[in-house]
């Protein structure tokens, strides 16, 4: 019996030998790529710095998506892509890139919550980017001056995480491009005392 046993654990080895180490697949990386040139009103040059905050569900380097065609509550992670920095990092160096210069004498701080950044499925061959926020200017006091939700998405050439993550660094940029646009209406804003650009004057 004894004899029997050790041919066959020798053979268990040699298969587990053969078979070798499993290959671990191959992660993509991504960011948002390089910043597009823009030119900045005097409301966003009254800006000291930009802070943005993501809940503890978006606080990984995870590349999220959702399938809305197959219940809208479930979020998945693409097993093959991450980014390089959790979205809130990422979001947050992108638009102090293209925002915030070297020469920024303001004192005001936008403080920006997000509350999704994903790449979202209607079908299976159609898909979009989704970036939706609350955006808060507070006074160098930390006075609260105005506040909106902005949202900004742009569809996807692919149904895949190169074409969800161009389609994330694309909404990125209309992002950017709605807030430029809404600080640089503050000061038009016919609510007394708002005077955005004094408020936010740095010493």
């Amino acid at each position: 019996m004894k004899g029997s046993i050790v041919p066959a654990l020798i053979a268990l080895a040699l298969a587990g030998c053969a078979a070798g180490p499993q290959a671990q697949p191959k992660i993509s990386y991504y960011d948002l790529g390089p910043a597009a040139a823009t030119a900045n009103n005097r409301v966003v040059a009254s800006l000291r710095s930009i802070d943005v905050f993501a809940p503890s569900w978006l606080d990984s380097s995870a590349l999220q998506y959702r399938l809305a065609y197959q219940g809208s509550q479930r979020r998945q992670n693409y097993a093959e892509s991450r980014w390089v920095a959790p979205p809130a990092e990422l979001v947050g160096h992108a638009l102090k890139k293209r925002m915030l210069s070297g020469e920024t004498r303001g004192a005001c701080r936008l403080r920006i919550d997000m509350d999704e950044f994903a790449h979202v499925f209607d079908a299976a061959d159609s898909s979009r980017a989704v970036i939706e926020a609350r955006v808060q200017l507070l006074s160098p006091g930390g006075e609260l001056l105005a506040r909106r939700a902005v949202t900004a998405g742009r569809p996807a050439a692919s149904a895949d995480a190169r074409g969800g993550v161009a389609a994330l660094a694309g909404a990125v940029e209309d992002f950017a491009a709605t807030l430029r646009g809404w600080l640089g209406g503050l000061d038009r804003e016919t609510r007394p005392g708002l005077n955005i650009t004094d408020r936010c004057r740095g010493n």
